[in-house]
């Protein structure tokens, strides 16, 4: 039996590769047919995930054949990355979860049957029931299972917000117990997750996300101060997000205004978040937000620069020099591995994620302290050492750990111990 390679975990303490998904004499040889169903990957890390897939050599270079089930945007933004790539635009995401989950149950299952596939990927938290092939169903919404979401946020939120949410999970739920395999993108969501559901032993794998390392390369070293003492340009620092209330702006944009009020001036965020992004969407932090962001101590040192093009994003990295992270709940956080990739010092609110992923890359502070915040972004802004050395571990710590070609490797494996040969019997077993 082979073990899981490294950056695949069976979650909580075993590192074997779990009976249940391989064995010597199910592992299939050669190429097989996976189909990605992405179809509400409109944007954020879903839309970055597919996007990143497409341009792993890995994934290019595998003898087996892909199909990718995407939005139109982000359909014409892939092209055809590949030979043995297949792009298929669909809008069946782009309704309501419940018209999305119908079709995943009635239009997907014929598609799969169709197209003779060996193994599906469901890769925005719902899947099929008694899929007709064996499913891997990726779990990414730690809004599903996040505690701190529910009890702080959560009951500020409408009653129609709430009851959704609890039949999404409800649906969530159902779904991880039909899929063959379960991947998180870290060992942090898979805890949570197995706090609502149980019985995930033996199909449950943490997956590490990645970054394609060669577009975030990294500087020699993180600027050391030289454009804010020659005047040239101020100390920046950048915030690479959507926005949502759980993304935690509230705290960041009070932390400026801190910043003002002590007289610290030389500097300039840059968010790509702001709180008039996705009007319809409800976050019980937007009023607060907008004022805040308007507020004469606070605007002439912010600079909302709008949803960047992914290919575009790594200047944002390369034109600052440091990254804050205030998110209260993520399950991975592609932002903060793009920023360490590109060899930019982290200061990350202080959650078990943040700490997951950064590790000694980061200062962290108190995610609803906004003093703490502004203490952490001084040290680091008058630190240019401490700066170099948490920019050279996370550059590291991103080769070593989260490198998307690493990423797909892993993934391949599953899929080949998944894939049943076709008449073998019953794929879903």
């Amino acid at each position: 039996m082979d073990p899981i390679p490294r950056g695949l975990e069976k979650s909580e303490s075993s590192r074997a590769c779990p009976d249940k998904i391989c064995t010597d004499t199910e592992r299939v040889v050669g190429g097989i047919r996976v189909l990605f169903s992405a179809v509400s990957a409109k944007s954020g890390g879903s839309a970055v995930y597919i996007k990143n897939l497409s341009r792993c050599r890995t994934l290019k270079e595998s003898p087996h054949q892909f199909i990718f089930l995407v939005p139109p945007g982000l359909a014409n933004s892939l092209g055809t990355p590949a030979a043995n790539i297949r792009v298929i635009a669909t809008r069946a995401g782009l309704g309501s979860p419940w018209k999305r989950f119908l079709w995943d149950q009635l239009v997907l299952r014929q598609i799969v049957k169709e197209q003779m596939v060996d193994v599906l990927v469901s890769a925005s938290d719902f899947g099929m029931f008694y899929p007709p092939c064996r499913e891997i169903l990726m779990i990414g919404n730690s809004l599903y299972f996040s505690p701190f979401y529910s009890k702080e946020i959560l009951p500020r939120k409408s009653l129609k917000f709430r009851v959704q949410l609890f039949l999404r999970r409800c649906l969530v739920s159902l779904s991880v117990m039909s899929a063959k395999v379960v991947i998180t993108p870290s060992q942090s969501m898979m805890t949570l997750m197995r706090q609502v559901i149980p019985g995930l032993d033996g199909k449950a794998l943490v997956n590490y996300l990645g970054v394609p390392m060669e577009l975030f390369p990294s500087r020699p070293s993180p600027n050391d101060g030289e454009r804010t003492e020659n005047g040239s340009k101020p100390f920046q620092i950048l915030y690479v997000s959507e926005y949502g209330d759980y993304k935690n702006l509230t705290v960041l944009l009070k932390a400026v205004m801190i910043l003002s009020e002590q007289g610290v001036t030389d500097f300039l965020l840059v968010l790509t978040a702001d709180p008039w992004q996705y009007p319809d969407v409800e976050a019980v932090t937007r009023e607060e937000d907008q004022a805040l962001a308007s507020h004469p101590l606070i605007s002439p040192f912010v600079k909302f620069t709008g949803l960047v093009p992914y290919e575009d994003v790594s200047k944002l990295y390369a034109d600052s020099d440091l990254f804050v992270f205030p998110s209260l709940a993520e399950s991975f956080g592609y932002p903060v591995v793009e920023a360490m990739a590109s060899g930019l010092p982290v200061v990350a609110s202080d959650v078990p994620i943040c700490r997951e992923i950064c590790g000694k890359g980061a200062v962290y502070f108190s995610p609803t302290e906004p003093a703490d915040l502004a203490t952490k972004i001084v040290l680091l802004k008058n630190n240019s050492d401490l700066r170099k050395q948490l920019g050279q571990i996370g550059r590291k710590r991103t080769e070593a750990q989260f490198n998307c070609e690493d990423h797909v490797r892993r993934l391949l494996e599953i899929m080949g111990c998944l894939a049943l040969p076709r008449g073998s019997g019953d794929e879903r077993k």
